[in-house]
């Protein structure tokens, strides 16, 4: 099951070309669904879509003819793939290779009454490289009727894969920190130290096909982040579900010896057990992390 975001909008994105009826008729809006608003004039509207790592999983990109009634006769529609829109944008986009997907017909029909049409892509996401950030440009090149959206009728699509444990994730009980003025000696009357149960939920974003980024770490009381441990990550062995804790910034963070730090697939849910600066100022850390949806 895909876990995309595939926002769907009947409303018009743009004004002052409807009929006074509202209902858009001949005049009405041709525009790509799924864009949000664009920066600038010389930019173009995106779109991030994730979906889960499997053999292939589809991609929807729906068409959109604005107005209460729907379109007032069948809307033939015809998409294009533009490579420079995604070129001329940003040099981080790589554009989506062919071999990584397949498309249906670019000729969409939009049904009299209706209001969209949707050309499906088939993804091979366990193909993705995750280290790369994969793009499409996508444009309305013609319609049978109504305008073509100026601002909405070419966008980039971004698109990528997730792994299985990325999320959103709740702190749950059992999960604390403790602070150290030295390796042995617990801090006292320390306003940080103490239960992080019920903080503010933590986002564990892909890295590669097992391992996950968590940010959003707090200390007790969850008003103050932790730092000094930036690029938070857990990579989970799917063979045995244990966890290895690291940091990229700090190479001292590491599982605590004898406590677990495993996921559980059946609940979705990570304990986790790791400390830092364990010859200096030490920070003991335990999570219980419960899955609570996907990531936006």
């Amino acid at each position: 099951m895909a876990l995309g975001i595939c926002l769907i909008t009947s409303c018009a994105k743009e004004d002052n070309i409807f009929t006074d009826d509202g209902n858009g008729g001949e005049n009405g809006i041709v525009e790509l669904a799924d864009l949000t608003p664009r920066a600038t004039s010389t930019t173009y509207a995106t779109v991030t879509k994730s979906f889960l790592s499997q053999a292939e999983v589809e991609c929807p990109i729906t068409v959109n003819y604005t107005g209460v009634n729907g379109a007032p006769q069948d809307v033939t529609v015809v998409l294009a793939f533009k490579d420079d829109v995604v070129t001329s944008t940003s040099s981080t986009y790589t554009i989506l290779p062919t071999s990584l997907y397949t498309a249906s017909p670019f000729t969409l029909t939009i049904p009299k009454g209706q209001k969209s049409a949707t050309l499906m892509l088939k993804l091979k996401t366990s193909q993705f490289n995750f280290q790369l950030t994969y793009a499409l440009g996508i444009s309305i090149v013609s319609s049978s009727v109504g305008t073509i959206s100026s601002n909405y009728g070419t966008g980039i699509f971004i698109i990528g894969a997730k792994n299985a444990y990325d999320g959103i994730y709740s702190v749950g009980a059992g999960s604390s920190v403790q602070r150290y003025s030295n390796p042995t000696t617990p801090t006292t009357g320390d306003a940080l130290n103490g239960s992080l149960a019920g903080n503010p939920n933590m986002t564990l974003t892909t890295i590669n096909p097992t391992t996950v980024e968590i940010t959003n770490l707090r200390w007790a009381g969850g008003t103050s982040s932790v730092s000094g441990i930036e690029n938070l990550r857990a990579t989970i062995d799917p063979a045995t579900n244990l966890v290895t804790m690291s940091s990229v910034v700090n190479t001292t963070l590491k599982n605590r010896a004898g406590l677990d730090n495993k996921y559980d697939p059946a609940t979705k849910t990570l304990t986790l057990n790791f400390d830092w600066n364990q010859t200096t100022t030490k920070r003991e850390v335990s999570l219980v992390l419960k899955y609570v949806g996907a990531r936006p």
